[in-house]
């Protein structure tokens, strides 16, 4: 069931989420992208259990910080405990764990900074610079590239639920469980636009 954003300050849950991709034409100047517009998911979905993936994919007692909300955990703290919830995932489909890129982490901090400092959600806001653009300025390149949103508040803000709904997205999904990529960063904020909450950035890459 789809809903619309609450306004901040709203005690309801909500996760909001978007996804982009791009892909660097071995004979092109300009890269391919496929956009998918972010969409508002029932934090209902926060409580379904991914039945269809091993047990141990869903675990996440080895993950520490996988159920802390931005306003009790630090930045890296919580990317930490999303890096190490995504490469358990990988890794429960045969996949190989994503490496922090530097680069790729500033681009992606950057942008979750953008969004919280200029009260948008989006992979471009109008007239600023897009995924290409970003990873560029960071000092990144490569052959293909990913973005991965979210924002949730209270419980639906957490790394743990972040990547649970992403799995329930098909789009954001194939990003997360893509053998493409090899490298990551990522970008959290300490507010979101439903009021307490996080903003998240996944950027991913191949060289």
């Amino acid at each position: 069931m789809l809903r619309h954003v609450p306004r901040r300050g709203t005690s309801t849950a909500a996760l909001a989420i978007g996804v982009l991709a791009a892909v660097a034409p071995a004979s092109a100047a300009t890269a391919v992208t496929i956009s998918v517009a972010p969409v508002v998911v029932d934090s209902a979905v926060d409580a379904v259990e991914d039945t269809t993936e091993p047990v141990v994919a869903l675990a996440s007692g080895g993950c520490p910080g996988a159920a802390a909300q931005a306003s009790s955990a630090s930045p890296g703290k919580l990317r930490s405990a999303l890096l190490c919830l995504v490469n358990r995932k990988r890794a429960a489909h045969g996949l190989g764990a994503l490496t922090v890129d530097r680069r790729i982490q500033r681009a992606a901090g950057r942008h979750a900074r953008d969004m919280a400092r200029r009260g948008y959600f989006a992979h471009q806001r109008s007239g600023g610079p897009n995924l290409t653009t970003r990873l560029k300025r960071a000092g990144w390149r490569g052959s293909a590239w990913g973005e991965t949103l979210a924002y949730g508040c209270g419980s639906t803000g957490t790394p743990r639920a972040t990547l649970r709904n992403w799995m329930h997205s098909p789009p954001h999904k194939d990003i997360v469980l893509s053998g493409k990529y090899r490298l990551a960063g990522f970008g959290v904020t300490q507010s979101a636009p439903c009021g307490e909450g996080a903003m998240w950035v996944m950027d991913v890459g191949r060289r």
